[in-house]
């Protein structure tokens, strides 16, 4: 999947306008070309170099791109009329929906492990999710306004709007890449900066089983509430868990618990249970 989201993103920048901005440029902005391109590299970097902070990139940017090109190509006659501008528009659609699935997720996940480091990412939190995608609007609108504004100095003001927002929405957004479940030879290690003040580490001696955990389970939730398949890791004997202030106040609980099972989402959790039952935990 990686090399067909590095082809097909690539792909758009040879065909003719097929970032739609060049056929109604002279109705934009000065800064047009320099946005549009300059997200387009910046996508095509991190699609190219596989890291957490890659992903955040890929899905925090390619939807802009989306967003603007099939802004152009509803309200542009002569957009409308180029091939290459609809087919661009289609493919970067494709890409940004294909970087969205947890199978991609995965492989930029695992490129930051280290030696027999095994990392399934984990499900974001519902909570945190509206404020990002109240940061995306508000960097979509200060974008456009950039792209299309008439006016030199409402453009250069739109601008600096878009590039102070848009970084402190990617610092927000990074720590949700940096959400693990981690099978390590030792054991198994939940790494989550936003739920737990420090990493969970579990001895594989100390562990029970890890399976999907049933309704009426009594282990204490650390997936933050989220969607999906969640996992229970059953414990040999109490571990002690510290939780940040956000996972604190979420689960409305104290900030050092003793638990004896931990509930966790990765976001393949079928993909979780098999390097779990291979014993990848157990490798040395």
């Amino acid at each position: 999947m990686t090399n067909a989201v590095r082809v097909a993103w690539l792909l758009v920048a040879v065909l003719p306008n097929g970032l739609a901005y060049e056929l109604s440029a002279g109705a934009g902005s000065a800064l047009s070309p320099w946005l549009t391109w300059g997200a387009w590299a910046m996508v095509a970097i991190a699609i190219l170099v596989l890291h957490p902070i890659s992903l955040v990139t890929v899905r925090f940017i390619a939807p802009l791109l989306v967003a603007n090109s099939g802004w152009r190509v509803i309200t542009d006659r002569e957009v409308q009329s180029d091939s290459g501008a609809i087919v661009g528009f289609f493919v970067m659609l494709v890409v940004a929906a294909a970087t969205y699935s947890a199978a991609y997720g995965a492989a930029h996940a695992q490129a930051a492990a280290y030696g027999h480091e095994r990392r399934h990412l984990l499900r974001p939190p519902i909570a945190v999710i509206l404020p990002i995608v109240v940061l995306w609007f508000v960097v979509a609108i200060s974008g456009a306004i950039a792209d299309h504004a008439a006016s030199p100095p409402l453009a250069l003001g739109a601008f600096f709007v878009f590039i102070a927002i848009g970084a402190f929405a990617l610092r927000r957004a990074v720590v949700l890449a940096r959400r693990w479940l981690v099978f390590v030879p030792a054991g198994i290690a939940v790494h989550d900066p936003l739920m737990l003040q420090d990493t969970f580490m579990v001895r594989r001696n100390d562990i029970r089983g890890l399976a999907a955990a049933k309704h009426d389970t009594t282990a204490f939730d650390a997936t933050g509430t989220t969607w999906g398949v969640v996992l229970e890791l059953t414990l040999s004997h109490p571990h002690d868990v510290s939780l940040s202030v956000f996972g604190s106040r979420i689960t409305k609980t104290l900030d050092r618990l003793h638990v004896s099972a931990v509930l966790v989402a990765p976001s393949r959790p079928s993909a979780a249970l098999a390097s779990y039952s291979t014993g990848e935990h157990r490798a040395i």
